[in-house]
């Protein structure tokens, strides 16, 4: 070797060869400039570089920029005499390729500088099989971490090695970590003495005989206290000149799969247990090919399950194939949606029976439907029962004709015919003369047959196309068509006569012979009436005028007849009994928060369901009422069934919202009137704030101290108080501000004329103003349009009641209206 450093230093010499022929890279450099000042063969080779390359470089000229702060900080901190190992470092080849290479160095002047000389190691496939390694374990645990079961490995000693995340935390901790180096009973699992060394032995046996468990069910306690079933398997593990070193297990947690297939097990039996038949189908082709049938089908249908596996389950209809249920049934195939119809289906012994037919889409996980689930329920029986229930709702129990509900809509049937073909037609009232006598001294037996006796004579005496109904009691009713063209088929006098003389044939029943009379009024349409009302109301006061004139006779009606007999003598009588006999119902109308469009009360509203005269409206039976006096007996009705009513809605938790009562005068000025609302409060429970009563302005304006008297205590009991049909009466303003109002209603006459009425439109708007200023809410009545609910809301009016809203309904649908708007 030459150089000037080692010249003059003669005992280097032997050094000098062994630096420079060394096969590991080496250097000099100098401390302070970091320049090389020697470098041997192995350097130059290894790097690339020629010696006098190296020796116009610094150590800095070998390094990444990434490691250059890591030379400055590793510089500082080296020693100033001595070794030094600054570990594994990247040095840059000539040709740009990185390196990794474990530094030694050691401190030493060389040619008078202080210096280090450098051992370079390389130790790249090194560092390569390192990260490999590294790559390999980190992959290795990420799988058996992410494996769905509890992985575990032990010793010759049953000291764990090793485990999975899953088992570690089965067994109580947290870190596979934490799990080497402990046997079963170091873990803070919830084993009892016995099952640790039953385990143990397990695991000593597939040590020494090298025998797998596999299979094995076990129940074991988890961290959390419930127990868990599992599944064991244990294999021995082997070294690489195949001895036994140890043993890997696994362990499945079968839980959830045993209580999925205890679930199964149970809904197969719960299945085959069913009372109704199901069914479970897949689509094939135009198909529904039937894949299970549960012993109820069996049992119901007649056919064996073996004869309808792979079948169309749609030999069930036969040939009855378009019925309304198969409509409704293929749109919900169609639609691959749940649905639940009636179909006629056919027994094997072609016997009918009624299929309640329940009908669900199954889905795989993709949500695509791939079978259909049907739940057969056989309702012959109800439908039988039910089509009992519907004749005897429109047959008469004891003479087996036709009753009121029945002949009315024969009735109603029959004037369409007539008036598309300009047809006549006759309605008959029939009453038997004196058979209260009858009934009253033979008995009701006998007052029985009879009546069965006439029922079967009627028929007899007409036509097949005539309707013979009962009304009740002794009364019947007739429908005689008209039938131009054929036999018989033209009404006349002669037709009324024989239906009398055939009643009147002398009869016997029993021991009694009876010579028994009849009386028949005659209504004809289109002459006498066009609808089904007018004509039953028309033949009834003939009726009436046939007894009036002796009886016996048949009358035909006439418009002077309507003179004498008036509907108010009609509608007296039947009002007479119309409470005993429970014709009353009350009916409700919604009042509308303008501001919220919830409903914000409800109007009780009397209707009369008269059997004879149908659904009678107030304005043709108030006014009798009223001069007959029966109204404070009907108002007090009103009063108790209104409270009754709120009270229901209340308690079933619809919302809770004031029921309005209109009040006549003649009930408002008896003496007991404010004791009679609280009766009918307490009677039923309703908090007085939830009745409103509304009065009349000429009721308020007759007697105003004694009117302002009753107002104050009812006021004081909590009721809330109105004053209905505003602006047609004539209040006084100084009056009506001493009156303790709570609302204040504008009459629909002005509603209907304020749009198109400038004065009209001026007097809406003061009445709200008024009321507003009185502290009153107020109500618009008779509002029809969005237009006039517009107006009313800008000019500041607070509720609305009217067609636009709801029509009048009965109890039952104010409840659906209450309920929906909840």
């Amino acid at each position: 070797m030459q150089g000037r450093g080692w010249r003059s230093r003669r005992p280097l010499t032997r050094f000098d060869d062994l630096f420079q022929d060394h096969p590991q890279p080496m250097w000099i450099y100098d401390l302070v400039s970091l320049r090389f000042l020697r470098v041997n063969l192995a350097a130059c080779r290894h790097y690339g570089y020629s010696e006098a390359e190296f020796l116009h470089m610094t150590i800095r000229d070998i390094r990444p920029p990434s490691e250059q702060a890591r030379l400055t900080a590793d510089m500082a901190a080296a020693p100033h005499a001595g070794p030094q190992s600054s570990g594994v470092w990247t040095h840059l080849k000539r040709d740009g390729r990185p390196i990794s290479v474990r530094i030694s160095s050691h401190a030493l002047i060389h040619e008078g500088r202080r210096a280090r000389l450098v051992f370079a190691l390389d130790v790249t496939q090194q560092v390569a099989a390192e990260r490999a390694l590294y790559k390999s374990e980190q992959l290795y645990r990420r799988l058996i971490d992410t494996m769905p079961l509890q992985v575990f490995w032990k010793n010759l000693d049953l000291r764990y090695v090793g485990c999975n995340r899953l088992f570690a935390l089965a067994s109580g901790l947290d870190d596979p970590a934490s799990v080497v180096g402990k046997r079963d009973h170091d873990l803070p699992w919830q084993h009892g003495a016995a099952e640790h060394e039953a385990e143990e032995a397990e695991d000593r046996a597939v040590i020494e005989y090298g025998r797998p468990v596999r299979g094995r069910e076990q129940t074991l306690t988890a961290p959390d206290g419930r127990p868990r079933r599992h599944l064991v398997n244990k294999l021995p593990l082997h070294g690489r000149h195949g001895e036994i070193v140890g043993l890997l297990g696994m362990v499945e947690d079968i839980t959830a799969s045993r209580a999925a297939g205890e679930t199964l097990r149970l809904q197969s039996r719960a299945l085959d247990a069913s009372v109704n038949a199901i069914l479970i189908t897949r689509r094939a082709g135009d198909d529904d090919v039937i894949e299970y049938a549960n012993p109820a089908f069996a049992r119901i249908s007649g056919y064996e399950l073996a004869e309808v596996i792979g079948t169309d389950c749609r030999f069930l209809q036969g040939d009855d194939r378009e019925q309304e249920g198969m409509l409704a049934l293929r749109e919900a195939l169609r639609t691959e949606r749940e649905v639940t119809v009636e179909l006629r289906n056919y027994r094997k012994d072609g016997t009918l029976f009624w299929n309640q037919l329940h009908v669900a889409p199954v889905l795989d996980a993709g949500g695509a439907t791939t079978h259909w689930v049907g739940v057969i329920n056989d309702i012959t029986a109800a439908k039988r029962y039910q089509q009992e229930l519907e004749h005897q709702s429109t047959h008469d129990a004891l003479t087996g004709l036709p009753n009121r509900n029945l002949f009315q809509d024969r009735l109603e049937q029959a004037i369409a015919y007539a008036a598309r073909y300009g047809h006549q037609m006759w309605v008959v009232v029939l009453d038997l003369d004196n058979f209260k006598l009858i009934n009253d001294t033979l008995g009701h037996a006998v007052g029985d047959n009879l009546l069965q006796t006439v029922s079967g004579r009627l028929r007899a005496a007409l036509r097949d196309s005539d309707t013979v109904a009962r009304l009740g009691g002794d009364e019947f009713i007739l429908l005689l068509p008209d039938q131009p063209g054929q036999n018989d088929g033209t009404l006349s006098p002669r037709t009324v006569q024989a239906v009398l003389d055939a009643v009147s044939a002398p009869m016997r029943l029993g021991a009694h012979d009876l010579a028994l009379t009849c009386s028949m009024g005659v209504s004809v349409y289109p002459r006498d009436g066009d609808t089904a009302a007018s004509l039953f109301k028309h033949a009834d006061i003939a009726l009436y005028r046939a007894k009036d004139g002796g009886r016996n006779q048949l009358q035909f009606y006439t418009s002077e007849m309507n003179a004498r007999v008036t509907e108010r003598t009609l509608i007296e009588g039947h009002l007479r009994n119309a409470l005993v006999r429970h014709e009353f119902v009350l009916h409700f109308q919604p009042r509308i928060d303008c501001a919220t469009g919830r409903v914000a009360g409800l109007e009780a509203l009397l209707r009369w369901q008269q059997p004879e005269l149908g659904l009678v409206q107030p304005d043709r039976f108030i006014g009798v009422a009223e001069e007959t006096g029966r109204i404070v007996e009907i108002g007090e009705w009103v009063l108790y069934e209104a409270c009754r009513q709120a009270k229901a809605w209340q308690d079933a938790g619809l919302p809770r919202v004031p029921v309005a009562v209109n009040v006549s005068a003649r009930q408002f000025r008896q003496a007991g009137f404010v004791q009679e609302v609280r009766g009918a409060l307490e009677a039923s429970g309703l908090e007085a704030g939830y009745l409103e009563l509304e009065l009349t302005e000429s009721l308020m304006m007759q007697n105003v101290e004694g009117v302002i008297a009753a107002m104050l205590h009812l006021k004081a009991g909590g009721v809330r108080l109105s004053i209905d049909d505003f602006g047609t009466g004539y209040s006084s303003l100084s009056y009506l501000r001493r009156f303790p109002l709570d609302y204040l209603k504008i009459d629909r006459s002005f509603v209907r004329d304020m749009l198109h009425d400038a004065p009209g439109s001026a007097i809406v708007r003061s009445m709200i103003t008024l009321g507003h200023s009185l502290g009153c809410r107020i109500i618009a009545e008779g509002v029809e349009t969005n237009d006039q609910l517009g107006y009313l809301t800008q000019e500041g009016c607070d509720e609305i009641q009217g067609f636009l809203c709801s029509r009048p309904v009965t109890g039952e649908a104010a409840g659906e209206l209450l309920y929906a708007d909840r």
